[in-house]
């Protein structure tokens, strides 16, 4: 039984959830929805293919809450799941949860009423971590309570970095606001896509300092080929967001910030790849260093920067030649 709702807004909240073999955690996630103090929801489970007790466990949900619908398609991924919420979506606002996370009770209640207060297009709140043991934590991020425009979202979203920001499951989008931006299939960041065209829109964006969101976390995937392919896309992803707010012509300072932080991160996840010793995923990152570097270094901020990030350029072409000599 839900708690008593603190206000009187009852806008209808579409909740999308993509949800694949996810049968350990699903039922946790329903019920904190289950125990929302906001019950005006369209709950959309998108089964993606599941071949295990999800299949069962989204249809039973869907039989004793008519909140619920389910849609089971074929196998196809996050994006393509959140895709297919989003396109069945009827409420003024939009929520994209993960299966194996779970909610606040006062999770949408708080994030409407941020959105209906400052008349908000998005609101972000901040989370709690669940690593693999249970163990709970809190990001090292200042959490605070504020209100922005979309560059002040894109500053704090590329240009310092702030991971509350890239992420959709902590946040509330106003449909209207999102209309006509979609995931982007095969890519490992769909949401960090979904959040810069979102940040290149007029809006008015807020943050609230609660930790209304409790996120799972496995902290050893980095380790396993999933791992690989992760760091090449997100790589390329951190270009392509680059290249997409480029095109919509924000303000010359935060161009130059962007870019900025973008090669360091390219230089951070090359640095990665050589300490793991995995020599073509780094040769590819290489590229694109380089690709990027030519495109982007008459925006580079600062002398020191400058020559920091042009040293980096010289460094793969040691490293590999090194590299080659030990195979040899």
């Amino acid at each position: 039984m839900a708690e008593e709702t603190l206000t009187s807004y009852n806008d209808l909240i579409s909740v999308v959830i993509p949800v694949y073999n996810d049968k350990k955690f699903l039922p946790e996630c329903l019920q904190s929805l289950h125990n929302q103090t906001h019950e005006n929801l369209q709950i959309i489970l998108v089964d993606d293919g599941s071949t295990d007790k999800t299949y069962s466990i989204c249809d039973n949900w869907a039989k004793n809450d008519k909140r619920i619908h389910v849609i089971h398609q074929a196998r196809g991924g996050v994006a393509a799941a959140r895709n297919a919420g989003l396109y069945s979506a009827k409420g003024e606002y939009i929520s994209f949860i993960d299966s194996d996370d779970y909610l606040d009770s006062h999770f949408y209640e708080k994030m409407l009423k941020a959105a209906k207060d400052n008349n908000a297009d998005v609101v972000t709140c901040f989370e709690r971590i669940i690593d693999r043991k249970g163990n709970t934590r809190i990001s090292i991020w200042h959490e605070m309570n504020r209100v922005g425009d979309n560059i002040s979202f894109l500053k704090e979203f590329l240009a310092q970095g702030n991971p509350a920001a890239a992420v959709v499951w902590n946040k509330l989008y106003k449909k209207s606001f999102i209309e006509g931006i979609s995931f982007t299939r095969g890519n490992f960041l769909e949401s960090m896509l979904f959040n810069v065209e979102a940040g290149c829109q007029k809006g008015t964006f807020v943050w609230i300092k609660d930790r209304l969101y409790y996120h799972r976390v496995d902290e050893n995937s980095e380790l396993n080929p999933m791992g690989r392919q992760r760091i090449i896309s997100t790589v390329r992803t951190m270009a392509k967001s680059v290249d997409i707010i480029e095109s919509h012509k924000p303000p010359y300072d935060l161009l130059c910030q962007i870019k900025t932080k973008a090669l360091w991160k390219l230089e951070q996840s090359y640095s990665y790849c050589l300490s793991n010793d995995w020599i073509e995923e780094g040769r590819k990152v290489k590229e694109i260093y380089m690709r990027n570097y030519d495109k982007w270094k008459s925006n580079i901020v600062g002398t020191a920067n400058r020559m920091k990030l042009w040293f980096v350029r010289l460094l793969p072409t040691i490293f590999f030649l090194k590299k080659k000599q030990n195979i040899d």
